[in-house]
């Protein structure tokens, strides 16, 4: 009875674990972001050299529009334009140099309108901000509104009627442009002193015309820009992360758009895109922007369910370690509620992937450390195989993910040893049955003690073979297959960052050996001042009239106090460890509980002084700490001095964390908040 009551009591911890992993991940999609994105791009040409011609997109507006009244009678509206939003994708220029895209609205496709119209409306950037530069610089994969000059005399905007073409040029650059969308107001006449229905409307607009590159058509080159106007809808001007990306994933965003623009280049373009993170990363992001389009849930969505899968595979990992499925639940729970998880899993970068593989290779290899083979079949090797393959897709996200996964080759090595010891006793008693077994006289066949003796030899040498071909190939060659691989989708983008897209000089092992090196020495144009020691106070802010929107990867406070708790148990377990008399099976199971996620701690720190995006691996040191905290509250609360009153401790602290999560959740979740309260907290 007390068997079956313990594994219906590990079974309900387990399903509580999975049924935490898809709460957080719920949570995460209903938060994620907007499902509004854009379509295909459009590179806009800038003059070339001498009198050559400047290239143009003319778009053409309707006029008009028929609609019912309220009678059920059909009128004509007709429209005002207020406002011209553009969605840049890319500066085909040096770093903080200035971009200037113009639109002007004229009455013939050949005519021009002047500055002081209020008809010539304009956007002007940086291609990343340089050093104490004052040019917009956040301005890739966000709509900016495209404002008149100074000197205009109206910015009130201009009847469609009168000026139904605008012509749209690059004045200083090739740019690639996702989309132009033109927002205007209603009106019940004509006449310039109509009336306006009070309604915001996307008008209505198509391609005229657009100037011819070398080898176009005049109805191709038409055809082609019609990709500006592909994805029209009213944009949004809430400054929330739910319907923008931070500059960080703008860098991802470039990245996925040279993808799907395959190998078209323009001559003397500079191209930016992600240098830190590895293939891998990338494939997964631009999978999710395939399936649910270029939009901020696109982007995020492998990231988020990376993070669900990082939440059951480390309280997996812990469940084991600890022989406690309690230990494993209240990882999953301070996991989940960790607030900067919740926020780092909703961030459109490869992040939670690489954290996920690292935790999967991490929690297989140990499957294989505690249990050995029972056999030479797939089923046994199978652990070792997942272990390897996923510390090699590690690798590939983040190249620096060499050093954690070195520690789970290391734990490997370690279970080789266990299994040589395994082997050393099996052999060890069968040689003793032999040996005790009378000696036959004049027997022609092995007696069974030696066919065991055999046996059991031959058994270990296949189980000890298979176990380190298995994980060393999955994990090396594994590493440098699919190194090439998965470079094969990001193969154009790649020549575009580190070569010369007219004459390639570096081949696929060259671009993967890049890949690999960005995580140690890969820089990304934007950089939103993360840091090694910021995990604490990450915020990406957008100014607003009304609202400031505030994305902070803050960790709970009370997650702190957890972590903090479980780095002193992890002096208190070593104190118990060099004060023990004698060393027995207790104290050998708290070594291997408090060592493995030690090292974990202290390998992720080390990385995270040595690589490129920092933020990744001290989020891994947090998670091994929530480790050693999840031990502690499992080993406290089972004693039977002490257990009740810890109880009662945890209790109140996963209330408390739950409390401070629903504090933290705006912040966490980017959700839009009034500017009067951010200034109160922050100042």
């Amino acid at each position: 009875m007390a068997n079956t009551s313990e594994r219906n009591h590990c079974s309900l911890a387990l399903r509580l674990i999975y049924a935490v992993a898809l709460i957080f991940l719920c949570v995460g999609l209903c938060v994620l972001g907007s499902f509004r994105g854009t379509g295909d791009a459009y590179e806009l040409k800038t003059q070339g050299t001498g009198d050559a011609q400047t290239p143009t997109v003319v778009f053409q507006l309707d006029k008009t529009m028929t609609e019912l009244n309220e009678e059920g009678e059909e009128v004509t509206r007709y429209f005002r334009v207020t406002n011209v939003y553009i969605n840049v994708g890319a500066a085909y220029t040096q770093k903080g140099e200035s971009v200037t895209l113009r639109a002007e609205a004229v009455a013939s496709p050949t005519s021009s309108a002047s500055s002081s119209s209020g008809r010539r409306r304009e956007l002007t950037f940086s291609n990343f901000a340089a050093e104490e530069s004052e040019l917009e610089s956040d301005v890739f994969y966000r709509w900016m509104e495209m404002t008149p000059s100074a000197s205009a005399s109206s910015k009130d905007g201009w009847l469609v009627n009168t000026y139904s073409y605008v012509k749209l040029t690059s004045r200083t650059a090739n740019v690639l442009v996702n989309e132009v969308v033109f927002v205007g107001e209603k009106l019940v006449s004509s006449s310039s002193t109509a009336d306006s229905t009070g309604e915001k409307v996307v008008i209505p607009a198509s391609v005229y015309s657009a100037t011819p590159l070398v080898g176009e058509t005049d109805a191709a080159a038409a055809e082609n820009a019609a990709a500006l106007l592909d994805k029209q809808y009213l944009p949004s001007t809430d400054t929330s992360r739910f319907h923008r990306f931070t500059a960080r994933e703008a860098i991802s965003m470039m990245t996925i758009a040279e993808m799907r623009a395959g190998s078209s280049y323009g001559e003397g373009n500079v191209y930016e895109g992600e240098r830190v993170y590895g293939a891998l990363g990338e494939d997964f992001l631009a999978l999710g922007t395939l399936i649910f389009g270029m939009s901020p849930f696109g982007l995020r969505f492998f990231p988020m369910l990376a993070a669900a899968g990082a939440l059951i595979f480390g309280a997996l990992f812990v469940r084991r370690l600890t022989k406690r499925d309690g230990a494993g639940l209240v990882f999953a729970i301070l996991f989940a509620l960790a607030s900067a998880t919740l926020a780092l899993a909703g961030l459109g970068t490869p992040l939670m992937i690489g954290i996920f593989f690292l935790l999967l290779s991490l929690d297989m290899c140990h499957r294989f450390y505690a249990g050995g083979m029972k056999d030479t079949r797939f089923a046994s090797l199978f652990p070792l195989i997942c272990a390897g393959l996923a510390g090699a897709f590690a690798i590939l996200v983040h190249g620096a993910f060499i050093l954690p996964v070195a520690g789970v080759a290391a734990l490997f090595a370690a279970g080789m040893v266990r299994q040589q010891r395994a082997r050393r006793y099996h052999l060890d008693r069968a040689i003793a049955e032999a040996e005790a077994e009378a000696p036959a006289q004049d027997a022609e066949e092995p007696s069974p003690a030696m066919q065991k003796v055999a046996r059991v030899a031959n058994e270990y040498r296949m189980k000890n073979a298979l176990a380190a071909i298995s994980f060393g190939c999955s994990l090396v060659i594994g590493a440098i297959v699919f190194a090439l691989l998965f470079a094969l989708p990001l193969y154009y983008p790649y020549i575009k960052l580190y070569s010369d897209p007219a004459a390639p000089s570096v081949n696929m092992f060259g671009l993967a050996a890049r890949a690999f090196a960005g995580g140690f020495v890969g820089v990304n144009a934007a950089a939103d001042g993360a840091n090694v020691f910021n995990i604490f106070y990450i915020m990406l802010r957008a100014d607003g009239e009304a609202f400031s929107a505030v994305f902070g990867a803050f960790m709970n406070p009370v997650a702190i106090l957890a972590a903090l708790a479980g780095l002193v148990c992890l002096v208190y377990n070593v104190v118990r460890l060099v004060r023990a008399a004698e060393w027995g099976k207790a104290e050998r199971a708290l070594l291997r509980r408090t060592l493995l996620p030690a090292v974990g701690l202290v390998v992720s720190l080390v990385t995270a002084c040595l690589a490129k995006d920092a933020v990744l691996f001290v989020l891994l040191a947090w998670l091994f700490l929530f480790m050693l905290a999840a031990d502690a509250v499992s080993d406290f609360t089972a004693r039977e001095k002490c257990g009740r009153a810890c109880r009662i401790a945890a209790w109140v602290g996963f209330g408390l964390l739950a409390a401070m999560f629903v504090l933290y959740f705006v912040f966490a979740a980017g959700l839009p908040v009034a500017s009067g309260v951010i200034t109160a907290i922050f100042g």
